[in-house]
């Protein structure tokens, strides 16, 4: 997933990078046009100054005199700096008579044909990879022509040196700017983080309004729509919280005098047909009440309501002995022994006792439901100075191995399954664990049976 970021920096830079590329490339052209607007206009200025030198009836009447004049006029008489000779203008000559049958000079690097048209102007030309510019003049004094002609060496040399020169200027643009675009960037987007960071901290809880200094005109129209909606999820909770308690009063009242009412009537006689239908009765309404007990539950934690009071250290010992009292009655009716070890001596731990109730009692009651009668469920307390690990373990038919990583889900049960059950007690379990900060590890025992651990640690 790519990040807004990322996304405005990448963008910026190809923007600057289409921008300056477009910008040095039209500086090219525009160099290039004015460089050879200048060398043309030096090529100009040099024709007239031989054009001036040669213009005279009596130069072209005697040959020998017009290659003295131009020699002498081309003649290097001063050594030309290094750092110059780059740009030094290679000039090429040519006279040619009034009708271009004879050429009366050329000087030594010219060729042996005209360099361009016998007419007046500027002429580009370009032959056997040899390039020159030539300007034409007509010597109306001396009825000849004059050809001044220019190997762009100098030209090529001097637009080389400006794209070097436009290309570093761009690169070091470029970088100049990418820095400013990401400075501008994290500036930018610095309310959005602070925005991240607000709501990454937040308890599931808080639905308090977010308050966001600082904030600009875009992001304010975010942070109202955030505020809206954690207006309307409070109000969403608010109307599951009423749901939950009444639904905790109308279902659990109905349930209980049923569950009385049917009792009442097994106490007084009947025949045998009639005492089964009402024992199975009897048994229908008991798991109706501990299914709707189980949900009401399982929603109440689902709506993260935490414990509130201050919590003090406790015995956690005295806390297994209660919980294990309560369901005695039903491993007696099984022929069930409980044991408990580890519990001796007094061990003080930070825990909140109705949670810890309804977690170690899910764990036994569902190890009474799945062990065979005249068995054993074994409840042990290890404790640390650290850690404390409160394991129930039956002797019961274990769980396939496959099957593990499924029995905290909600409503699942294994397949082919005899007992009864709703399939929401571990997962009650588990949603304890998340409230109190501990870890539920589920597995088979070696000699047989089930290992149901609670592992607390100290914060």
């Amino acid at each position: 997933m790519i990040s807004i970021r990322r996304r405005l920096l990448w963008s910026l830079l190809l923007t600057l990078l289409a921008a300056l590329s477009f910008n040095s490339l039209l500086a090219h052209f525009v160099a290039r046009h004015e460089v050879d607007e200048v060398f043309d206009a030096e090529l100009l200025s040099t024709a007239r100054i031989i054009k001036g030198l040669l213009n005279q009836k009596s130069l072209v009447e005697d040959a020998g005199r017009i290659g003295q004049a131009l020699e002498e006029t081309l003649r290097d008489n001063e050594e030309m700096p290094s750092e110059l000779q780059t740009y030094e203008k290679k000039i090429l000559l040519q006279v040619w008579d009034h009708h271009g049958d004879d050429m009366l000079f050329r000087s030594s690097q010219a060729p042996d044909f005209a360099l361009a048209p016998l007419r007046q102007g500027f002429y580009y030309h370009e032959q056997a990879g040899s390039e020159w510019i030539v300007y034409v003049t007509a010597l109306h004094e001396a009825d000849a022509w004059l050809l001044v002609g220019e190997i762009p060496t100098a030209r090529d040399e001097l637009s080389q040196s400006l794209v070097a020169v436009f290309i570093a200027s761009g690169a070091l643009a470029l970088i100049i700017a990418s820095i400013l675009a990401i400075s501008s960037i994290n500036f930018g987007l610095a309310p959005l983080a602070r925005l991240r960071q607000l709501l990454k901290h937040r308890d599931a809880n808080n639905l308090a309004p977010l308050e966001l200094p600082g904030q600009t005109r875009e992001l304010a129209a975010v942070v109202n729509s955030i505020n809206l909606l954690f207006i309307k999820i409070e109000d969403g909770l608010a109307r599951e919280k009423r749901f939950v308690a009444d639904a905790a009063h109308e279902l659990r009242t109905p349930l209980a005098v049923m569950k009385l009412r049917t009792q009442t009537l097994l106490d007084q006689p009947h025949d045998d047909n009639t005492r089964q239908e009402l024992k199975a009765l009897e048994a229908s309404v008991s798991r109706s009440h501990r299914v709707v007990e189980q949900l009401l539950m399982l929603a109440s934690l689902d709506q993260n309501q935490r414990p509130t009071e201050e919590l003090e250290p406790q015995d956690i010992c005295e806390q297994i002995r209660l919980t294990l009292a309560e369901v005695w009655p039903e491993a007696a009716r099984k022929h069930i022994e409980l044991v408990v070890c580890g519990t001796e001596q007094v061990t003080e731990w930070v825990f909140h006792p109705v949670l810890l109730d309804v977690a170690l009692r899910n764990l036994v009651e569902n190890a009474i439901r799945y062990s065979p009668a005249h068995s054993e469920i074994t409840v042990t307390l290890i404790s640390d100075d650290h850690t404390i690990r409160i394991t129930v373990e039956d002797q019961g038919p274990g769980v396939r191995a496959d099957a593990l990583s499924q029995l905290h889900e909600r409503f699942f049960r294994l397949a082919g399954q005899e007992v009864p059950g709703s399939g929401l007690g571990l997962s009650i379990v588990q949603r304890v664990c998340a409230h109190m900060g501990a870890e539920l590890l589920l597995e088979n025992r070696e000699e047989g049976g089930f290992r149901a651990t609670l592992v607390f640690r100290q914060p």
